[in-house]
């Protein structure tokens, strides 16, 4: 079964073979930004190039949001059957959520 793996910039890190990029700047890649606004002390869920943002007071609460605003248009959007059987890659860590999982789910339906 596929799986997302944690692309990493470290010297001597290597892409495993097959595994698929999905990070920015890739077509894959989520547009929604988590960031940290220390003047309010708030994260900031933002779709690149936008004015539009939402804040939260946990950096969960944003990462969820911005997995949730790539997931609403993700099917529309993206042919996502070049992806089937692939791992995928993505700088998010293993243990939170991430949009390579909603791009994993999609390109793996009914597999």
């Amino acid at each position: 079964m596929p799986e997302r793996i944690q692309q990493k910039r470290t010297k001597g890190w290597r892409k495993p073979p097959g595994a698929v990029s999905v990070a920015r700047p890739s077509k894959w890649g989520n547009p929604w930004r988590v960031w940290r606004d220390s003047r309010l002390d708030r994260w900031i869920c933002q779709r690149d190039g936008s004015a539009h943002s939402e804040r939260f007071s946990s950096k969960r609460d944003a990462i969820d949001a911005s997995v949730a605003h790539f997931r609403a248009v993700a099917k529309a959007k993206f042919d996502v059957s070049e992806l089937r059987g692939k791992d995928l890659m993505c700088f998010c860590p293993l243990d939170q959520p991430c949009h390579a999982d909603v791009l994993l789910k999609l390109a793996n339906e009914g597999a």
